[in-house]
């Protein structure tokens, strides 16, 4: 059995053996309509490749919490017609995360998550390996190379692990596993099946009431269903810190260096990278602003392991009781690793949005969107998405 399947079934298995039997259960749903105008939805070269758009979405959730911890189970479903050109779609996904407190001293996290659905222009085609944000509040992290494969299905299916311990009343270490598959059922593009998985560990300090500083080591690996493109192992030992500059305002930094090793059928390549990431929030009364941005060695489902460089910033803010305001923009770049494709690949995104509240449960939307892509493989022209729509809360959600 694959390592990452391995990870996987863990997850499995601390999902259900975690899960709190008695607890405040919480059952909702979303019900969605979206009607819009896409200017180019699959980067059509030339010619005139707009459409409207009209969609449906079904979103439910399970959230199940105890005094120990807490177990969310989330799913869904949206389909897409299209008033020319383009054939209607349909996308779906099912994730379940869990946070405990196994003793006074242990807390154990999990996460599982599932999703098939058709990349294009409309949705955010997110990087496979950090998957959706949890937080609707922190930035989205995009697949470089995601408009490359416009008009394919992918599926992806992953896993995360985690334990914590508490050493001390200023000693932390943590332990994570993950595990991810990337499939293109369809098999008709570019795109490279992938199974990427690893873990870390890392310790941290407090030195002051706001302030901690630590050390980590990371161990990847990404196997490719095609040899030519090599199996890549990585090593990441890292410095970290973690501190909150003000009441309202958090930062944390790591830096490192990635020292991996891609294996051919004619050979092996070793590479050396700088490794770095960094996230920075401040959280006020009525708006959230995150940033964050990364650099590192990650597989590539068109150009093989690369050297990834990932930014995305998003602001939330509430206008009033009714009202409220959001605005997203994410940016990934991706050069693939010596021997690896010789390729690059950029894809960037922003949004703005802006929902109302009409009655205690129905709520109007409105987004623009816009995204762009280079690469030196596909060529693709740029969209823009408008909509406006409803949207309706179903039970505790």
């Amino acid at each position: 059995m694959k390592t990452s399947s391995l990870i996987c079934s863990a997850a499995i298995a601390a999902l259900m053996i975690g899960s709190p039997a008695l607890g405040d259960t919480r059952v909702g749903a979303d019900l969605g309509v979206t009607g819009g105008v896409a200017s180019n939805p699959y980067g059509t070269m030339g010619g005139n490749a707009a459409s409207a758009t009209l969609s449906g979405s079904f979103s439910p959730a399970v959230t199940i919490e105890s005094p120990t911890g807490t177990t969310q189970l989330r799913g869904s479903v949206t389909h897409t017609e299209y008033s020319r050109l383009y054939d209607g779609t349909t996308d779906y996904g099912v994730s379940g995360s869990l946070s405990r407190q196994i003793s006074p001293l242990t807390s154990l996290t999990a996460g599982l998550s599932y999703s098939s659905y058709v990349r294009n222009g409309l949705y955010p085609v997110y990087d496979p390996i950090v998957g959706g944000p949890v937080d609707p509040g922190t930035p989205i992290i995009v697949d470089p190379s995601g408009s490359a494969n416009y008009r394919e299905r992918s599926e992806v299916f992953s896993g995360q692990l985690g334990l914590g311990f508490t050493l001390s009343p200023r000693d932390t270490l943590n332990v994570s596993a993950r595990g991810t598959r990337l499939r293109f059922p369809n098999g008709t593009g570019l795109s490279k099946d992938y199974d990427s998985y690893g873990g870390n560990l890392y310790y941290m300090r407090a030195i002051g009431a706001n302030t901690s500083i630590g050390a980590g080591f990371d161990i990847g690996r990404s196997d490719y269903v095609d040899p030519a493109f090599g199996n890549t192992t990585q090593y990441t030992p890292t410095a970290r810190l973690s501190t909150r500059l003000a009441p309202r305002i958090s930062l944390d930094l790591s830096a490192g260096v990635t020292f991996s090793e891609t294996s051919f059928p004619t050979g092996t390549i070793s590479n050396t990278s700088f490794s770095a990431s960094a996230d920075l929030c401040r959280e006020g009364d009525r708006t959230t602003f995150c940033v964050s941005g990364s650099h590192g060695v990650s597989p590539s489902s068109i150009a093989g392991s690369s050297r990834v460089t990932a930014v995305g910033a998003r602001y939330n803010y509430t206008i009033d009781q009714r009202s409220s305001l959001n605005a997203s923009a994410s940016y990934s770049r991706s050069s693939s690793l010596g021997g690896t494709g010789g390729s690059d690949s950029d894809y960037g995104r922003a949004s703005v949005g802006y929902e109302r509240v009409i009655r205690p449960r129905l709520s109007a939307v409105i987004s623009v969107t816009y995204s762009d892509t280079y690469s030196s493989l596909v060529a693709r022209d740029a969209n823009i998405h408008g909509l406006v729509g409803l949207r309706y809360r179903l039970g505790q959600n």
